[in-house]
């Protein structure tokens, strides 16, 4: 051991770096204004949730509750009541247990409200998942002991109970448990009890009231720690169940305020500061945020009064700084009520205009990037030797798509902090945006609390705070000038311009002849290629007071003050340019309503393919030392031309700890894919780190997400590429990339902030493409589109397509056209507008309520594991620049149980089942108008194909149809010299299109033409339905006298009266309400007939009468209708029917295979009728025979055959056994109608096995139809007796359980 080297532990952990706020100045604020620690400010935490047993977040450190009120925004927690009568103490609850109630409830009113919930529908997924797995421990072993039991014995009933056994096991799924509820009024509040364990026992049940009351917390599971909270809307008809979508939301809380009275360095940034949780992830979405939630945290924002909002959530955004939801927080929230909302700025970084709406995206709204400093690195990360504090590699990056900055500021971006309890972890690491959100948002806490005790009579506005924190932020490497957050120092900039009302001003700027862009953003390569000009509009924009609309100012006063404040409003402004290729006045006035200014823009002389940044700054001539009253940020990216090569050498770039390097490429048009190749040379030192790196690759299209055309790979530099002798061997990554002709690409290259050690990597990219021309049939799909793709037409038979190689020489064409999905336009069964009538859905900014357009859709599916999307593109796939306020959609099967809900967003659903679905589709906006116009959209359903459909190709048309036409000279495909053009063929006729496809479907799928240039989205629109070819009758002189002889008669008008009034009559016998009138009409019919088909026809009819459920109930399902003497009458009518249909019906095997001329079709027409008759007459005899039978008809318990007399015919069994026999001769005995009628034979004969498994079989592959919704039920019945004669209780308690879970009484609300 070395001597000199110093193996002494620290004596202490550097815990000041788990809760990082010394880079912040925020712990020193503390130690220095203990009394400034966010006292007397609410925080709101737009998230998943806070849960309410966490550790740091139950007191302030004044001793004040913590969470002032925990609000499930999104409604997923909502359950629907209804009145119910109690009896002795009890309720029937709405999952059909008896709920038995506490005495000591306090019910004055005595009026008691039921509801159900899905426990699973409660918990995050982590949780669900420990209770899957406990409960299927827990089950497994009483399904085990069934299995062990059944396979006990031997013989043919012995095996049938082990297949039973097993089929069960096979097809067990554990939908949770039902959550009953009761709810009640106590006199003075609502309040609830939960019946978690499912016992139905509430004596002893504590009734919790609203948390924001009460402070009552209650336990979904004791086991997992879960916990939750109350809340009751629409005077008690609602009841809200709140708790935790996710982990998130606590650990973001923990950063902005958690106190720990013993451990100071595990304080939030603000410990003094409350909270109110605001639930905007969605339990049904996997925790995703919503229009509905993210507009009802608006108001609850307002409702609380809070002065802060910190939300750690976003998505990327097509349209920056638009949409319904972000304009109201900016007008109402921030504006009005003077809430400084503080949003994350996402984790897609390093490359630019990677933001996440709404933080980074949106005007009023500060964005948070994420800093790593020292004191992190040290506490958090586990790092053997220390880089460079700055920002996280991952954090997003400004500027915004329409210009602005993006980024405001940097906070800490990782903690160690608070944790729910049920993750059964104290505290937890974790770091992003997410974090620095609420760290920032922290310090605005503080800097509130100072404000309100030394300035309490002084406004506080938004856009002073951010003045504040922005303009004192300490600079770090951000490429847009925002800086790390210093508390103090933004304090005493506060301080300083305490005075100035212009401090509470806020400036819009919009770039004119730019669609209204904030900033200036030259990207593209024609954007810099000469000197640009440019009109720059600044208006002030002003705080406004809630109190100050026309209905709350009853004098006037309020308006007075707003009207004189921006009267008496100039500024006298100086313009500096921060770059010499921008020119700027010097000079600009501004009044109330804004003004002008030019600037000119001169970036050819810039070096190509790197990044310029400037920004043009205003200041106040007043008061110059205060820094910039507003900005224009300029961006240029000056892109590097590939030229006729289409291919870049970008040379070796050498990096060292969170080193990024940024190239900006012009993609040529027509390129259609990039290869990027980075290799690493063999010159690292054996002793170098290994390295982590992004190569991140980035376009922008108008418009559209910037996720749509990026990619981001990691590439591992690591010890297994060194040589044995030391230096390393080559490595080589290949990046590829889907890319927009014309569009910059920027190419991104970063080493991970935390990777120790220099590296060098060598980059070079080529492009390839090959792009569709306008050609002889196919249609350019989105013509004049940056992304080219195809529409083949079905009904054209062979479609021609040119396409062309305008950049490169091409290789190895080879068309292969497949398609994969099948898409399917749906139109809407109803659709109705109304407002909506709850509490929470008005709208802020008018207080009225929100209007719904809701729409119901039929979808039917034709296969079992159905996988399809659904979309309605007016509205889906957004969420932040939505122009409506939210959409979601459910899909319930036929028994009413949803399967899934998307909100925002669609994906991929899995249908197990064939059979018919309903999706319910919710639109919600603040004007019906708007709404109307949607009634009838289509949605768009698009199934994945079992079996790809192949549209085969070639590059001449005779090919298509023969080999036979010879062309030596025809081109093959093996090349295309640049500029060339090549046509192929789609044979589209002989495609095997899906037997389901309907005209009007269109078929989807890909085109790829080589292996370099990316594939095509190609569709295929299916022609109308093929007319079936009639049989052309042969000439009379042609016809054989035989076949003359086979034509029947043509009947008489009188003939043709008497048969269809004999119809009626058939008809009517099973519509007879009369029993009287019923007998005098088969006795009629029965008289008139004069053959045995006739009767036969008059006596099925009367058995339908007699047994209406022979398809769709058990026996002993009515009976009063199979019951004495019915069932007597039952036999009698079915052995006549037996008797004249069994001779018929055996002629229709002798035709099974085939029948060949018109005398032997009609034949066996007729004796397929009086098959089907006959299997009709012998079900029902042995319904009726089954019931005769049973000891107690009334009972639903199967009692043992009775072998009796019957008016001195053979024994009832006897006949039982022998018309069963028959029965499952001539029909199907795995169909519904024969089990129901066989099984009760079975039960008596004690096979509970045999009877069970055909059961199972048919319950296993049903479809969920509405069609065959009865038979489904009294199948499921049938099980359920069978299992409790079997005694198998595990499976006759599980299917109970599920029962409410699979089959609920109504659609679940949206």
């Amino acid at each position: 051991m070395d001597a000199g080297l110093d193996t002494t532990p620290r004596t202490e952990y550097p815990a000041a770096g788990l809760q990082p706020r010394a880079d912040t100045q925020a712990a020193e604020f503390v130690r220095k204004y203990p009394e400034y620690d966010g006292r007397g400010v609410v925080v709101a935490v737009l998230d998943t949730g806070i849960d309410a047993g966490a550790k740091g977040l139950q007191t302030t450190s004044t001793g004040q509750r913590k969470v002032v009120d925990y609000v499930d925004c999104t409604g997923a927690g909502d359950v629907g009541l209804q009145d119910v009568e109690a009896t002795d103490n009890t309720v029937r609850g709405a999952s059909g247990r008896t709920l038995r109630l506490n005495a000591a409830w306090t019910n004055p009113t005595g009026v008691w409200r039921v509801g159900s919930k899905r426990l699973y529908d409660l918990v995050p997924a982590d949780v669900r998942a420990r209770m899957v797995a406990e409960r299927d421990g827990r089950f497994s072993k009483r399904a085990a002991a069934v299995r062990d039991a059944a396979r006990a014995g031997s013989g043919e009933e012995s095996e049938a109970r082990a297949a039973a056994a097993a089929a069960l096991e096979a097809a067990y799924v554990d939908g949770g448990s039902v959550v009953d509820c009761v709810v009640f009024h106590d006199g003075s509040q609502w309040r609830a009890a939960l019946d978690t364990d499912g016992s139905g026992d509430l004596t002893q049940a504590e009734a919790l009231g609203a948390y924001k009351r009460t402070g009552d917390v209650g336990l979904l599971s004791r086991r997992q720690l879960f916990y939750y909270t109350l809340n009751f809307y629409d005077e008690g008809r609602t009841l809200s169940i709140v708790t935790c979508a996710g982990s998130h939301g606590t650990h973001v809380a923990g950063i902005v305020a958690a106190w720990h009275a013993d451990d100071a360095a595990a304080c939030g940034v603000a410990p003094g500061a409350q909270l109110v949780s605001l639930t905007i992830g969605d339990h049904r979405a996997g925790s995703m945020e919503t229009g509905t939630g993210l507009a009802r945290a608006a108001a609850a924002i307002v409702e609380h009064g809070a002065r802060v909002a910190n939300m750690s959530y976003g998505e990327p955004s097509a349209t920056p700084n638009a949409g319904q939801w972000v304009q109201a927080v900016a007008q109402e929230v921030v504006r009005r009520h003077g809430c400084a909302f503080v949003a994350s700025a996402g984790n897609e970084g390093p490359a630019l205009t990677t933001l996440g709406a709404p933080g980074g995206t949106t005007s009023g709204i500060i964005s948070v990037g994420a800093y790593v400093g020292l004191e992190q690195m040290a506490a958090e990360y586990g790092m053997y030797a220390r880089v460079r504090d700055g920002v996280f590699t991952w954090s997003s990056r400004g500027p915004t798509a329409d210009g602005a900055r993006g980024v405001d500021v940097y906070a800490p971006g990782s903690a160690v902090t608070s944790f729910p309890a049920y993750t059964r972890e104290r505290r937890h690491l974790s770091n992003g945006t997410s974090m620095s959100a609420p760290s920032l948002s922290g310090v605005l806490a503080l800097l509130a609390s100072a404000w309100l005790r030394e300035l309490p009579d002084a406004r506080l506005t938004p856009h002073r705070l951010r003045a504040a924190v922005t303009r004192t932020a300490k600079p770090i490497s951000d490429a847009h000038g925002a800086g790390l957050v210093q508390t103090d120092a933004a304090w005493q900039f506060l301080k300083a311009q305490a005075a100035r009302a212009a401090e509470d001003v806020a400036y819009s700027v919009r770039v004119d002849d730019t669609r209204g862009m904030r900033g200036i953003y030259l990207r593209n390569a024609e954007d810099s290629a000469r000197v640009r000009f440019f009109k720059v509009a600044v208006a002030p924009v002003f705080p406004t007071a809630a109190d100050a609309r026309l209905e709350d100012d009853a004098d006037g006063s309020r308006g007075q003050q707003e009207s004189q404040a921006q009267f008496d409003f100039e500024q006298r402004v100086l313009l500096v340019a921060r770059a010499p290729w921008l020119a700027v006045p010097e000079s600009l006035y501004v009044g109330s309503a804004g003004a002008p200014f030019s600037v000119r823009v001169d970036a050819t002389q810039l070096e190509p393919g790197r990044l310029h940044t400037a920004s043009i700054d205003a200041y106040d001539s007043r008061n110059v030392d205060r820094g910039p009253i507003f900005s224009v940020p300029v961006t240029v990216t000056k892109p590097l031309d590939v030229g006729a090569a289409a291919a870049a050498d970008l040379g070796t770039l050498s990096f060292g700890p969170a080193d990024i390097v940024r190239r900006f490429i012009a993609v040529p048009r027509g390129a259609t894919s990039v290869e990027i190749v980075v290799r690493t040379p063999n010159t690292l030192p054996q002793d170098a780190a290994p390295a982590l790196f992004y190569v991140h690759c980035v376009q922008l299209v108008p418009d559209t997400r910037f996720k749509r055309h990026h990619v981001r790979q990691r590439i591992d530099l690591g010890h297994k590429s060194y040589g044995a002798e030391g230096g390393a061997s080559e490595q080589k990554h290949v990046v590829t990339l889907a890319v927009v002709g014309g569009a910059t690409l920027e190419v991104c290259l970063a080493q991970f902030w935390s990777q120790l050690d220099r590296h060098d990597l060598h980059v070079r990219m080529s492009f390839a493409g090959l792009v569709p021309v306008a050609g002889a049939g196919a249609e350019l799909a989105d013509a004049g589109a940056l992304e080219p793709g195809l529409v083949l037409h079905a009904a054209h038979a062979v479609v021609r397509a040119d396409f062309a190689a305008p950049m490169r020489a091409e290789h190895g064409i080879k068309p292969a056209a497949t398609l994969n999905a099948l898409r399917r336009a749906l139109r809407p069964h109803t659709s109705r507008v109304a407002p909506l009538q709850g509490e929470r859905d008005t709208c802020l900014a008018t207080g009225q309520a929100m209007y719904a357009l809701d729409l119901e859709y039929r979808l039917d599916t034709w296969a079992d594991s159905t996988e399809v999307r659904l979309r309605l593109p007016a509205v889906d796939t957004q969420i932040y620049e939505a122009w409506a306020e939210d959409f979601a959609l459910s899909v319930f099967d036929a028994n009413k149980r949803r399967l899934a809900t998307q909100i925002g967003y669609t994906d991929k659903i899995t249908l197990r089942l064939r059979g018919d679905y309903l999706v319910r589709v919710r639109i919600r906006h603040r004007r019906a108008k708007d709404l109307d116009a949607l009634k009838d959209v289509p949605l768009l359903a698009e199934f994945k194909l079992p079996t790809p459909v192949t549209v085969a190709t070639k590059f001449d048309l005779a090919s298509v149809f023969t080999t036979t036409v010879a062309n030596p000279g025809a081109y093959r495909g093996e090349f295309v010299p640049r500029g060339g053009r090549f046509a192929v063929f789609f044979d589209v006729l002989g495609a095997k299109l899906p037997t389901d496809a309907k005209p009007g479907d269109v078929l989807c799928g890909s085109l790829s033409l080589n292996g370099r240039s990316s594939n095509l989205a190609l569709e295929l629109v299916v022609p109308p339905a093929k007319i079936e070819q009639l049989k052309t009758e042969q000439p009379k002189a042609e016809q054989t006298k035989a076949e003359q002889s086979e034509k029947a008669p043509s009947k008489s008008d009188v003939d043709q009266l008497e048969e269809a009034l004999r119809k009626v009559r058939l008809d009517h016998i099973a519509k007879a309400t009369d029993a009287a009138v019923r007998t005098r009409l088969i006795d009629e019919l029965l008289a008139s007939s004069s053959t045995d088909e006739q009767r036969a026809e008059v006596l099925h009819a009367q058995l339908n009468a007699l047994d209406p459920a022979r398809e769709s109930a058990l026996p002993w399902a009515d009976p009063a209708r199979l019951g004495e003497p019915a069932a007597r009458t039952a036999v009698a009518v079915a052995d006549q029917l037996i008797a004249l249909t069994r001779a018929p019906a055996l002629t229709a095997r002798l035709f099974e295979k085939s029948a060949q001329s018109a005398a032997e079709k009609e034949q066996k027409k007729h004796a397929d009728g009086a098959r089907t008759q006959l299997i009709a007459a012998l079900t029902t005899k042995c319904r009726a025979l089954s019931q005769l039978a049973r000891d107690d008809a009334t009972s639903e318990e199967s009692a043992e055959l009775v072998d009796h007399d019957d008016e001195g015919l053979e024994p009832v069994a006897s006949r039982y056994e022998q018309a069963a026999q028959e029965l499952r001769q001539w029909g199907d005995a795995a169909a519904p109608a024969a089990l129901m009628a066989l099984v009760p034979l079975q039960i008596a004969q004690k096979q509970y096995g045999r009877a069970l498994q055909p059961v199972l079989a048919w319950l296993g592959k049903a479809p969920l139809t509405a069609a065959n919704a009865a038979q489904r039920a009294a199948m499921a019945d049938l099980r359920d007796v069978l299992l409790e004669k079997l005694e198998w209780t595990a499976w006759s308690d599980y299917f109970r359980e599920m029962a409410p879970i699979t089959h609920p009484a109504d659609y679940e609300p949206l």
